[in-house]
């Protein structure tokens, strides 16, 4: 039987404060009554089983499931104390304060500048072209890939390898100043030298950003989270810091997934 997920007392440092999210995709319900604190400037793990929800709920903090036909979204996502979901608030704005990576590597078709300068190009964040090339560099140089790519910035963001395409994505998020990055399963597409890279800049970047990743890795979240959330059959079942999840969790069912009895 899966435990009623627990009631939470606010965290005074939450970035985003969830509460009783349910998700429905037409008839089928995908998430049940979630409700969670993310802290800021640290790393939150969602972890579970292949089709437990825990990439629905991520995609609920940028209003990604949006885009989704015949899917509707119930209860609060709070950033900031502001409700994601009030009418006023613009899903274009929204994403560009929380930043998105995906499973697979997804340059735009242009060179490697240019998928930088993007972002802050359209939302206005560069006065001039000096201003817009020092953004790139800081971006680049954040995402650790500066000193890889700064030979040919002018060559296609596809040619890279999937590591650094990955890196390339993570340096055109954080361009536009976001408050929040969205990972899900970032590494998965990747060799382990490329994912150890990942890992260490994901660690340098939590000191300036509240960072969430999916990960079907518990060795990842183990390394790089000190938060975790537990997911299974639509319904959060525990959360707590990421040492006391993995050594001494309050669910058996949770015992049962980090043992590897089940997933």
């Amino acid at each position: 039987m899966v435990a009623a997920a627990p009631t939470y007392a606010p965290e005074a440092a939450a970035k985003v404060r969830a509460r009783n999210v349910n998700v429905f995709y037409g008839a089928k319900q995908a998430l049940m009554d979630v409700s969670l604190d993310i802290p800021s400037r640290s790393v939150t793990a969602f972890i579970g089983p292949s089709g437990c929800g825990k990439s629905t709920f991520l995609r609920c903090i940028n209003r990604m499931n949006d885009t989704i036909e015949g899917c509707r979204v119930e209860g609060v996502v709070d950033i900031d104390g502001r409700n994601a979901y009030d009418r006023a608030v613009d899903p274009v704005v929204l994403r560009a304060s929380v930043g998105m990576v995906f499973q697979k590597p997804n340059p735009f078709p242009k060179s490697i500048f240019e998928n930088v300068a993007y972002g802050p190009r359209i939302h206005g964040l560069a006065r001039g072209k000096a201003e817009l090339e020092a953004v790139v560099e800081a971006s680049l140089r954040r995402a650790g890939l500066w000193e890889e790519v700064k030979d040919r910035l002018h060559q296609p963001g596809t040619g890279l390898s999937g590591g650094q395409q990955q890196r390339l994505v993570i340096a055109r998020a954080i361009a536009v100043n976001p408050e929040i990055i969205l990972m899900d399963e970032p590494c998965s597409a990747l060799d382990p030298i490329a994912t150890a890279k990942i890992e260490e800049l994901i660690d340098e970047l939590r000191e300036n950003f509240c960072i969430i990743i999916v990960t079907h890795s518990m060795g990842q979240a183990a390394r790089v989270s000190q938060k975790t959330a537990f997911f299974h059959l639509g319904r959060l079942v525990e959360s707590g810091p990421t040492e006391e999840i993995f050594t001494n969790p309050r669910e058996q069912l949770t015992q049962n997934y980090i043992t590897g009895r089940f997933g």
